[in-house]
């Protein structure tokens, strides 16, 4: 199970779950020895919950709703990335809607970029230790629920430091190599 809608969700919130629950499959046939689809539930203070469901079992689908008390933002493709994909998100209140689009932008080459910029200037990176414990502790609280069937308690925690808007990097992306440029890779046409 990737981190992205938990990363998402905590990011969002600005704060840390403090209950897990965690229900899963394993679809016959398929030979993994995990729960293929897995749907979790976070509890957040301020009685919030945050609910997304991953899987290795079903047509490609992405998409993230969150729904507060005025306004609802809607976001698909809200994860993916490459070249080609511009992510946007719909913001709706009772005033109607507004559409926000951003141009794709080079994913792992803004990381890339973030974090050398970090080293160069002995900078602390926003993504440190504490942020990948943050994601882990959640990400074991799911497979011991998933385990026990039960709802795992998290003893609250804060972050340090959050995300900022300034960290946001704008580098366009990188040409795609056609397929004859690629090296021990199996072309997706083959």
């Amino acid at each position: 199970m990737g981190t992205y809608p938990l990363n998402a969700v905590r990011n969002l919130f600005g704060d840390e779950p403090t209950s897990v629950h965690a229900v899963g499959t394993r679809t016959l046939g398929r030979g993994f020895n995990f729960d293929d689809t897995v749907a979790v539930t976070l509890t957040f203070p301020g009685d919030r919950l945050a609910q997304f469901t991953v899987s290795y079992a079903t047509a490609p689908a992405e998409s993230f709703t969150l729904i507060g008390t005025k306004a609802t933002i809607e976001a698909s493709p809200c994860f993916m990335f490459g070249p080609k994909v511009g992510i946007s998100y719909k913001e709706t209140t009772a005033q109607g809607s507004k559409t926000h689009a951003f141009e794709p932008v080079e994913q792992f080459g803004n990381e890339t970029q973030y974090f050398s910029d970090c080293i160069l200037n002995d900078r602390q990176p926003e993504a440190d230790a504490e942020e990948g414990y943050m994601d882990m502790r959640v990400l074991d609280a799911v497979e011991r629920s998933l385990e026990t069937g039960s709802v795992v308690m998290l003893e609250p925690v804060r972050r340090s430091r959050q995300i900022t808007p300034d960290q946001a990097l704008q580098l366009k992306p990188a040409r795609e190599p056609g397929e004859e440029e690629l090296i021990s890779v199996i072309p997706q046409s083959a």
